[in-house]
């Protein structure tokens, strides 16, 4: 694990308050050199922009993307930066690009290949964030920004009545991108507060965890509950958290007790084999398969999923047409073929292998280490299985902020082109 890993130093003291922990702030990006202090400040923008709009996000990211690969070589030596998961990232992108050329409009799929350029910000942000304290701080970041969307999502929801026809989506697009993010944020607020050592380091994050359960309860979306349910058993199991264990408990028994009844209705349909959405989706995940099997080297190609749909649409369905097939897998298949599917699915494997394998060593490490590893753990767990039942990887907002919260269990290690405390 040391050659993916960074060593692991003393955590800084932790200034008090919100005035000081600025400070801190100021005074670090100040010991960075510019380049590196402009892709940090980019990084910070792109962590509270997140929640708020995928356009300012996008423009965060990228341009702390092209401030970081500008820094390299004049900042700090490329030697000195760590690129775990490279192979399976660039084989999936290879196979991706080979997949795109070979499509029936091949500068359309090439266009639409343009999401893999995502991937650099695990890179970015791993390579970016030195140490435990300025992990925390973004991650504290996050957790603000996305409590401020939560409570604007519950104050609308509670203007309308509570129902599946007035499903919520903050400021995004459509609900499910909303719950997709809310599973990444959630899963990362959880494992803060259940650790052992997390929850008295700052109260307010409890409200803020709260408003995102609330917030994601009024999505509606199944996937999205499933993929939290998910992340508290990988918080319970990964962390040994009997307060963990003990949530997923009550959470069970409000799920029969306490929620509105549009709730529960929700929650039991997915049991419901006569539900017209699990059978549409049960239909559309048929005629996927067909495709993949028709198309098994290279798929129809990036974003064409739309157009070849409707000669595979199953008779007896009603939705005729689709752009994606509410499975990750099963897209990726379809749509790049089953190498790229391997690639994908070497990709989560890879990532989980080095995180377990780290928890082994760190049970009894500091409270920031444990934090970064299980919450990366959980957030991506909750991810990958809501992606079987949606197509959250082809949600920008979503992803990005997956690959962020992937970065955890690797930042640190001295990078980022920074002098020494006494330079």
């Amino acid at each position: 694990m040391s050659s993916i890993f960074p060593s692991q130093a003393a955590a800084p003291p932790d200034p008090a308050g919100f005035r000081g922990s600025l400070a801190e702030m100021g005074r670090r990006l100040n010991l960075r050199r510019p380049l590196s202090r402009l892709a940090f400040a980019f990084l910070i923008g792109f962590v509270l922009a997140s929640p708020f709009s995928i356009t300012a996000a996008q423009f965060f990211a990228f341009a702390g993307v092209a401030a970081w690969v500008a820094s390299i070589n004049r900042e700090t030596r490329i030697f000195d930066l760590r690129f775990p998961l490279v192979w399976p990232f660039a084989v999936f992108g290879l196979i991706t690009l080979a997949s795109a050329f070979t499509s029936d409009l091949p500068l359309r799929s090439i266009f639409d290949s343009r999401k893999l350029l995502q991937i650099l910000i695990f890179y970015f942000a791993l390579n970016t964030v030195r140490d435990d304290w300025e992990a925390l701080w973004l991650v504290k970041a996050l957790f603000a920004a996305t409590a401020v969307v939560s409570a604007y999502t519950l104050a609308v929801a509670l203007r309308e009545p509570i129902e599946l026809a007035n499903r919520m989506r903050g400021f995004f697009s459509i609900y499910m991108t909303l719950g997709g993010f809310l599973v990444t944020a959630g899963a990362l607020a959880l494992a803060f507060l259940l650790l052992p050592g997390g929850g008295r380091r700052s109260v307010w994050i409890y409200v803020a965890a709260a408003l995102m359960g609330g917030a994601l309860l009024t999505t509606f979306s199944r996937n999205a509950w499933v993929g939290m349910v998910v992340a508290l058993l990988v918080i319970a199991l990964a962390g040994r958290s009997g307060r963990a264990a003990s949530l997923v408990l009550a959470a069970a028994a409000a799920a029969f007790l306490l929620v509105p009844q549009p709730f529960r209705d929700r929650l039991w349909s997915m049991a419901d084999p006569k539900d017209i959405t699990t059978v549409e989706r049960i239909y559309m995940w048929k005629s996927g398969l067909r495709m993949a099997r028709d198309h098994p080297l290279l798929g129809v190609g990036p974003n064409r999923i739309k157009k070849y749909f409707p000669q595979y649409a199953e008779p007896e369905a009603r939705k005729r047409s689709t752009s994606h097939l509410h499975n990750n897998p099963l897209h990726i298949a379809a749509e790049r073929g089953f190498p790229a599917l391997a690639a994908w699915l070497w990709v989560w494997g890879a990532f989980f292998a080095a995180v377990v394998g780290r928890l082994k060593e760190a049970r009894a490490g500091p409270f920031p280490l444990r934090f970064r590893l299980v919450g990366a753990l959980a957030a991506a767990a909750g991810i990958f299985t809501a992606g079987l039942f949606e197509y959250n990887f082809g949600d920008s907002e979503v992803m990005m902020t997956t690959y962020f919260a992937m970065a955890l269990p690797f930042v640190g290690g001295g990078v980022a082109g920074r002098p020494s405390e006494g330079e």
